[in-house]
């Protein structure tokens, strides 16, 4: 079968590469990650709307992230991924597992994160991301992004973000859970990098059939 590409109308090319860019220079959100949610008087400028002390090592940001702070606080070993998806202001969390052992050690709930998003091509970018760092030797398994359950009242898709094991690998807890902390640290540079280079190598029209 023959590969080819979508045809674009010129204003539906503009509005792609617009995309692309505006990834490519994105800063993060601005104000509090963790919303209104988040009520911490900051110790520099004595706000709490600012973004100084905004930071994955706040002890507070389990607690903020989730929409049930009581009942279902943010995973530690989760949080950081959750505050950085947040903070990229591109994937709306909506669920999260830090993952789980059996009572002797071995895994039972792999660590995971469910979002919403509306742009396919920062998904694209963000799927590229993984799979350079799984090639570059930073990740102990390679992740991938999948289309996942949504409520049967909820019209909305939602994405997980989720190790991709083959049936006889049996990693540790320990090692996804570095692989979490990995990704949640790269998460900024990884995607906004994969945009610029999806600039730098667009030099035909997005149009065009091959």
């Amino acid at each position: 079968m023959r590969i080819y590409r979508p045809d674009r109308s010129e204003d539906e090319t503009r509005l792609l590469k617009q995309e692309i860019a505006a990834v490519a220079q994105s800063a993060g959100i601005g104000g509090r990650v963790c919303g209104a949610r988040c009520t911490v008087k900051c110790s520099h400028c004595g706000s709490t709307a600012c973004q100084c002390m905004c930071s994955v090592d706040c002890s507070e940001a389990p607690r903020a992230l989730s929409v049930d702070p009581v009942r279902y606080p943010i995973e530690p070993a989760i949080a950081p991924l959750v505050f950085e998806m947040k903070r990229l202001g591109m994937f709306q969390p909506c669920w999260s597992c830090g993952g789980h052992t059996h009572p002797d050690g071995s895994l039972w709930k792999m660590p995971g994160l469910w979002f919403y998003c509306t742009s396919f091509v920062t998904l694209r970018l963000l799927a590229d991301g993984l799979s350079n760092m799984n090639a570059a030797g930073r990740l102990h398994t390679p992740w991938r992004i999948a289309v996942t359950y949504s409520d049967p009242d909820n019209p909305e898709t939602a994405f997980a973000l989720e190790p991709l094991l083959s049936p006889d690998e049996t990693p540790s807890l320990a090692a996804l859970q570095d692989d979490v902390a990995q990704i949640a640290r790269s998460l900024h540079a990884m995607v906004t990098d994969q945009a610029r280079k999806l600039q730098r190598g667009t030099t035909r029209p997005l149009s065009a059939h091959f």
